[in-house]
Order: structure tokens, then C-alpha cells, then sequence
């Protein structure tokens, strides 16, 4: 591992009903050579809203939800009740190849919402690795 950045967030971010959201982005990274493997993990303690059947996770190339998908997507099926709170977890890989700094964020969806969710903690982490 060549560089990493962890960032952590006890703030309380809303999912408006079946909307995607951005949880909680890195910052960027220095990417200390030409070519590189980027290892990002996320995790996030979700209160799903009324009505929510699914949650699919991403992970996304910088700081908002038009951001390249690297990650995720898939709808997952709630493990609780709606209104309940549980946590999701995602990771990616992906090579990235003439870039100075890379920056990515973690971002739920929820489908069939008919209420907001709420995210009560997040935590993004991203490695670059050799490439």
C-alpha cells in the first residue's frame, strides 16, 4: 500500500425516499505513480424509511451520485423491517492509470420508499496499491 485515507462521519445524512444519496465522499488521494490499483471500502449504518424493500449500495468516482459507478448497484433486500436500522458494506477495485489524486464516495438508493431513510454513521477507506 502506497498512500490511504480513512474518513469517518457520525453526522446524520437523509435519503429522501427512493432518491440516491451521497453518504460520505474520501477526499482525494495522491496517486504517487503512473499506474495503480485503488481499493475503496464503505460501510454505513442506515435507518431504512417507510415503505423500503431494497437498498443498493455504490461506489462512485468523486463527489456526487453522476460520478462513474465502480461498484454496487445492486438492490439488496432489507435483512429488518422497514424503519429498522442495519448496516451496509461495499467494496471496489478498479485500475486508474495518469492521475495526480483520486476521490470517491459511497451512495445508497433505496427502492420502494415511500418514507426517508436516515444514515447515522458512514466510513469510507481508499488503498493505492502498486499497479
Amino acid at each position: 500500500m502506497e498512500e490511504k485515507a480513512v474518513n469517518y462521519s457520525a453526522a446524520s445524512v437523509t435519503l429522501v425516499t427512493s432518491t440516491e444519496t451521497v453518504i460520505i465522499s474520501s477526499g482525494p488521494v495522491k496517486v504517487p505513480r503512473a499506474t495503480c490499483l485503488v481499493h475503496i471500502r464503505a460501510w454505513c449504518l442506515l435507518g431504512s424509511g417507510v415503505g423500503t424493500a431494497t437498498v443498493a449500495p455504490f461506489i462512485r468516482r468523486g463527489t456526487t451520485t453522476a460520478g462513474l459507478q465502480v461498484g454496487g448497484g445492486g438492490a439488496e433486500a432489507l435483512k429488518t423491517a422497514a424503519g429498522s436500522t442495519e448496516p451496509f458494506v461495499m467494496e471496489a477495485t478498479e485500475q486508474r492509470q495518469a492521475m495526480d489524486t483520486v476521490e470517491y464516495s459511497f451512495t445508497l438508493a433505496q427502492g420502494g420508499a415511500t418514507g426517508n431513510g436516515t444514515v447515522y454513521k458512514a466510513c469510507i477507506e481508499v488503498e493505492i496499491l502498486g499497479g
